[in-house]
């Protein structure tokens, strides 16, 4: 079965330690926090619309006017894949160890609340987290081939060819994942802005970030409805804590407010910066309403059913269901900095 047991002893008898020590985990903040854009209750083919229009100033005439500008309505109709995760475990060969303990009197128990809290619990956060690190980081096998095979370029128009390696890291998955998306969608490339960019360290880390805050276009940060979010990998918090120590002249450009804490934030000229499982030297500067996580209920990531494998048998499985996917709105805005 699945579970792997290394039991202190091969009784359960004597003093046990409390806590259980879990293993460490990053917890699904993506969601957790609403990082990004949700949208439940999507099934299959549904639209997802994007509008955009020119308008053209004309010298007035009293005659027949002549139509001027454009007015474009374009749909992608996206279907959230269906995917799942399953283990099969024996809770019968908890019985030599502390689980044990919090089984039931007689045979037929073998439950252990103490397993299904802890363990089962640590499975779930574990799964979790995995969805969100291939919301982020994840491509389609067709897709790797789509990506390999172009020829890359500088401009703005071509796949860079730290894209094509990034993309070509990624072992194949059931979705592509939203930074795929933004470096290929639907076919669509070169509409995203692109950033070269370099290794960064606790030194040139406020170098790389202006390179991202420069590409930003100017309409976006003056949008009031709605404010851009700089995306970067859990690294950057150490590194900008490092920088901003030894750089005290830029501590109003990297502005970091309960330091050290759980609920420290930090803002690069005023634009939050959250920190989510992309790629080390990969920085992603989006409204959050750009980026897409379509699911049928965004609460199914959580949810795990515990059960039977058949009414004849004791040993039991593990099971989540849920559907996912990622879709890039707006592409000609967002910008995508990757070293």
């Amino acid at each position: 079965m699945a579970i792997s047991l290394t039991a202190a002893s091969s009784s359960a008898a004597g003093k046990q330690y409390e806590p259980i020590l879990e293993e460490l985990l990053f917890e699904n903040k993506t969601v957790g926090e609403q990082l990004v854009a949700f949208e439940d209750d999507v099934k299959a083919s549904t639209e997802i619309t994007e509008v955009s229009a020119t308008v053209a100033m004309q010298a007035y005439t009293s005659g027949v006017p002549s139509s001027s500008g454009s007015l474009t309505s374009a749909g992608t109709a996206i279907t959230p894949v269906k995917v799942m995760y399953y283990q099969e475990f024996d809770p019968n060969t908890l019985r030599p160890s502390r689980y044990g303990l919090s089984m039931k009197k007689g045979a037929w128990e073998t439950a252990s609340t103490e397993f299904e809290r802890v363990v089962l619990g640590l499975y779930g956060r574990k799964i979790s987290y995995d969805t969100e690190a291939k919301w982020w980081n994840n491509a389609l096998s067709a897709t790797k081939v789509s990506v390999a095979a172009l020829t890359p370029g500088v401009g703005q128009g071509s796949v860079g060819a730290a894209e094509q390696t990034y993309v070509a890291s990624l072992t194949a998955g059931q979705f592509d994942g939203i930074i795929t998306r933004i470096i290929y969608n639907g076919g669509a490339l070169g509409t995203r802005i692109k950033v070269a960019g370099t290794t960064i360290t606790s030194t040139n880390i406020k170098a790389e970030y202006d390179k991202v805050y420069a590409a930003i276009p100017a309409v976006v940060l003056a949008d009031k409805s709605e404010r851009p979010r700089i995306y970067a990998p859990y690294s950057h918090i150490q590194l900008i804590n490092q920088f901003n120590n030894v750089a005290t002249n830029y501590k109003d450009v990297f502005i970091v407010t309960d330091l050290g804490k759980p609920e420290q934030k930090v803002y690069f000229y005023g634009i939050e910066v959250v920190f989510v499982p992309s790629p080390e030297n990969c920085i992603v500067a989006a409204k959050p309403s750009h980026l897409l996580w379509a699911t049928d209920l965004l609460a199914d990531v959580n949810k795990m059913e515990i059960n039977k494998i058949a009414n004849n048998r004791d040993d039991m499985f593990v099971k989540h269901v849920y559907t996912i996917f990622a879709h890039v709105m707006n592409q000609a805005y967002n910008v995508l900095y990757l070293g």
